[in-house]
């Protein structure tokens, strides 16, 4: 039986969090214009702006600054809008490939602390690899980190 992995990156992002959440759920189009340098498209399914289980986002992004993008299909498989956390589940891309199963929740939480920032935004890969050559997706984990800050410095922008 295939071994279920999981790996975390949390990022201190200095914009508040409810709009970094909002970014991320009910604003998702308007990604590509706050993280021009990561994300190239963003689309989401149903498209009335709500997003719950079921809806789906296709992510159309730059990874291992290659000079093409890379498109991955997510459904919504948990939110908790009151807790700012969502988990998406691909169900089709280049993960596809390496990882039997792949899930990617992201959480925003409010800083409770006298740091030099407002929020902290963590991310949390659950996966499950198709062969042990397979290597960990610590690229996709880092930009998962430069999307996160790229998007905070250009929400602190508005």
């Amino acid at each position: 039986m295939a071994e279920i992995r999981k790996l975390e990156a949390e990022c201190k992002a200095k914009c508040c969090a409810e709009k970094f959440y909002a970014m991320m759920t009910c604003d998702a189009l308007k990604l590509q214009k706050y993280a021009p340098q990561t994300v190239h498209k963003v689309q989401v399914f149903p498209g009335n702006g709500e997003v719950r289980v079921g809806s789906v986002y296709v992510w159309d992004y730059v990874l291992d600054n290659k000079p093409s993008s890379v498109i991955t299909k997510v459904r919504v498989t948990a939110v908790d809008h009151k807790n700012m956390s969502i988990t998406f589940t691909v169900t089709e891309g280049h993960l596809k490939d390496d990882y039997t199963s792949f899930a990617n929740t992201l959480t925003v939480t409010p800083a409770h602390s006298e740091g030099n920032y407002n929020c902290l935004v963590k991310w949390s890969a659950r996966y499950e690899k198709t062969n042990e050559d397979v290597p960990d997706p610590t690229n996709f984990m880092k930009m998962l980190e430069d999307f996160t800050k790229e998007l905070d410095t250009n929400l602190l922008e508005e």
